[in-house]
């Protein structure tokens, strides 16, 4: 499969940004952006160009330097692998733990991104869970989870999506990025 697709940004491009995408077992971009007399141009993987691209844009837009460490944009990528140690998609979109050692709130979140994951990728209709589809993926009866939701509800990790659905929250996704990067390294946060 082949794509062109054109983005026009409004933030100081001058010219439009051109990628071209191949359907193989690697993504591959070609980007081209223009931001006044500065010009970049760049092909590969999508791994290797986003940091090209983020120096880029730290050289010609100077607040962007400035914006990017002050605003939180979740590394779904990253994180996505790093829950891959704990969790697993299917085909379909089913969400399934891979380890039943995980903390109920835990084993939430990680769910609960893994729905997010699934809606981006068209593998599911929604980013939320049912109190139901929860208590299925951790294994804990539906009274639990629906104690578990409100604490963690209160403290701002997840929102109530529609009656009884839940969806992760940014600051969830910043909450588990750190507690699965503490996981890993022998904490027990």
């Amino acid at each position: 499969m082949y794509s062109r697709t054109r983005c026009y940004r409004s933030y100081g491009l001058e010219h439009s940004e051109v990628m071209e995408t191949t359907e193989a077992q690697t993504l591959q971009v070609r980007i081209s952006i223009d931001v006044g007399d500065m010009h970049y141009e760049g092909a590969g993987s999508v791994e290797e160009i986003v940091p090209q691209v983020m120096q880029f844009l730290i050289q010609a837009v100077p607040a962007y330097d400035v914006a990017r460490k002050l605003i939180y944009l979740p590394d779904l990528a990253g994180l996505a692998d790093k829950v891959s140690e704990f969790a697993r998609m299917t085909s379909t979109g089913q969400l399934l733990l891979t380890r039943i050692d995980l903390p109920a709130e835990r084993a939430i979140a990680v769910l609960l991104f893994m729905a997010q994951l699934a809606n981006k990728m068209g593998k599911r209709p929604s980013d939320s869970l049912s109190i139901e589809e929860i208590s299925t993926g951790v294994g804990r009866a539906p009274k639990t989870i629906r104690n578990l939701l409100v604490q963690i509800q209160k403290s701002g990790l997840i929102d109530r999506a529609d009656r009884g659905r839940y969806r992760i929250t940014s600051k969830g996704l910043m909450e588990l990025e750190r507690s699965l990067t503490d996981l890993r390294n022998g904490g027990k946060s």
